[in-house]
C-alpha cells in the first residue's frame, strides 16, 4: 500500500509551480474581494455637521451606511495585479483620493472623512493565508 500526498522526492520538482499557482489564485481572489467591498452598501458615514444623507455627483442620494461609489473613479482606478516580486504582487488604486478614502481623515475645510479600509475588510472576509494554504495543499496533493 503506497503512501497518499506528495512524496518528499517530488517536492523538489511541483512546490515552485504549486506555490505560483496559489499566490496567483490568491491575489485573484483578494482582487475580486477588492471591488465587492468598495460596492457594498455597508460603510458609515459622519460627514460635516453629521449629515447622513448626501447628494453625490452622479445624482444619487445616499444615506447610511453606503457604498464607496460616487462617479467610480476609485473602482476603476484598481489596477490589475502586478507581480513584483517572485512571491509578491502589487495592486494599487490610481486616484489621488484612495487613500483619505481608505484611511480616513480630516479635510482642510474642517470635515471629516471616515475610514473606509475595503482592504482590510476584504482581507478579513477572504483570509488569505488560509486560502493559499488550502490551494498550495490541494496542487501538493494532486
Amino acid at each position: 500500500m503506497g503512501a497518499k500526498g506528495v512524496q518528499p522526492r517530488d517536492i523538489a520538482r511541483k512546490f515552485p509551480r504549486a506555490v505560483q499557482k496559489a499566490l496567483e489564485e490568491t491575489v485573484n481572489k483578494l482582487e475580486d474581494q477588492f471591488k465587492k467591498e468598495i460596492k457594498s452598501s455597508t460603510w458609515p458615514w459622519h460627514s460635516v455637521g453629521g449629515a447622513k444623507q448626501t447628494f453625490r455627483k452622479n445624482g444619487r442620494v445616499v444615506g447610511e451606511p453606503r457604498d464607496i461609489v460616487d462617479l467610480g473613479n476609485l473602482l476603476d482606478s484598481q489596477t490589475d495585479p502586478q507581480q513584483t516580486s517572485k512571491y509578491s504582487f502589487l495592486i494599487k488604486w490610481e486616484v489621488n483620493y484612495s487613500a483619505i478614502v481608505h484611511d480616513g481623515g480630516t479635510l482642510k475645510t474642517g470635515g471629516f472623512y471616515p475610514a473606509r479600509p475595503w482592504t482590510k475588510t476584504a482581507e478579513d472576509k477572504v483570509q488569505p493565508l488560509g486560502y493559499f494554504a488550502d490551494i498550495l495543499r490541494r496542487e501538493l496533493d494532486g
